[in-house]
């Protein structure tokens, strides 16, 4: 794709179009006075996206607008006055996975400048004001950072209920480094959860809540280290008090490791209400999140404990003091009572049990 402008301060319009394997891109180009005007319509049998964008040469503005298929809209404003920038971000509708996420992003900081005139350090701060995920409401970002030609340093980025803290290297021995990009980078980061809706932690994942139904808190660490083509990731995480699916849950405990995005369980239990644990085995896909059923995932589940739950019922093999082996059935009812069956050399008992929890 060739741009045409014309070098004139004149007012001058082009109107251009191309073809690509079917697409059809449209631009439309206008210099004024310094000031860049253009819009470009990307077009298909398939979804139409349309970007739009103002440059400010004189004035250092820029203000881009992106709209693409589904009502997704971004829309960028950026501003550089003397040693202060001020960036605005606007994005509605966006989707990851199955999520869908609403919030208006904010960072402003100062620019620190050798005597050459070279950028040295860029310091700042950036947050945001009304988030949505998944059209409900989601506790705000904010982050201290600085950026220097060597490193990207988080100093704390919290959001929603996690603390994120460490460093983007770059690497060194990576001719990319003179590109002044961070392509090849080495992480350390570490995050740190306290209290975060399980809801919220799936659906910043990429997990809708209508897939899956969520409830309880979450608490635990993630380390994430290495170069960017082998980076490790080891998390140790734990909820009290919820409910995954159909199984309510006293307390579940989640430890994974690997390299991105493939982690495996290294220790996983889920210990419902009823006293059934349950133990999870194999690996999954941190890309595949969103899709509980892809190929991408190994996951089985296990009974640990000798008992299983169906449906409603629990079901349990144990050994009474004589060594003799006993199958009970609980069925819990309201109020701390449970219907018991109990199968014992070929004796069936039936009981009702009432229970005092404290």
């Amino acid at each position: 794709m060739r741009w045409c402008l014309n070098k004139n301060l004149r007012l001058r319009r082009k109107l251009s179009a191309c073809a690509y394997g079917g697409f059809q891109l449209k631009f439309f180009i206008v210099l004024s006075y310094g000031i860049i005007f253009f819009r470009c319509s990307l077009c298909s049998a398939i979804e139409n996206k349309t970007f739009d964008a103002t440059v400010d040469f004189l004035k250092k503005d820029v203000s881009l607008s992106l709209n693409l298929q589904g009502g997704q809209v971004a829309k960028v404003q950026a501003k550089i006055e003397a040693d202060t920038y001020d960036i605005s971000l606007s994005l509605r509708h966006m989707r990851f996975g199955k999520s869908d996420l609403s919030t208006d992003f904010y960072s402003s900081g100062v620019i620190t400048k050798a005597e050459n005139g070279r950028i040295v350090a860029v310091k700042g701060k950036a947050w945001t004001q009304a988030s949505l995920l998944n059209f409900k409401p989601l506790k705000e970002f904010f982050a201290a950072y600085e950026l220097t030609p060597e490193m990207l340093i988080i100093n704390s980025l919290s959001w929603a209920d996690f603390v994120l803290q460490g460093t983007v290297k770059r690497n060194p021995d990576n001719a990319v480094v003179r590109s002044g990009r961070f392509s090849d980078a080495d992480l350390d980061l570490f995050l740190a959860v306290s209290g975060m809706d399980l809801k919220d932690m799936a659906g910043l994942l990429g997990v809708s809540p209508e897939v899956v139904a969520l409830e309880g808190k979450a608490y635990g660490q993630v380390k994430v280290f290495g170069p960017h083509n082998a980076v490790r990731i080891e998390a140790k995480l734990t909820a009290l008090d919820g409910k995954v699916s159909v199984i309510k849950f006293k307390n579940a405990k989640i430890d994974a490791e690997g390299f991105w995005p493939v982690l495996r369980f290294t220790d996983a239990q889920i210990n419902d209400i009823g006293g059934v644990v349950y133990e999870l085995r194999g690996k999954f896909n941190l890309r595949e999140l969103s899709e509980l059923n892809s190929a991408e995932h190994e996951v089985t589940v296990y009974c640990a404990n000798n008992a299983v739950r169906f449906q409603d019922w629990v079901i349990r093999r144990e050994h009474t003091i004589k060594g003799e082996d006993v199958v009970e059935a609980e069925y819990d009812l309201e109020k701390n009572q449970s219907l018991k069956m109990r199968i014992k050399d070929q004796e069936e008992i039936v009981g009702w049990e009432k229970t005092v929890k404290f």
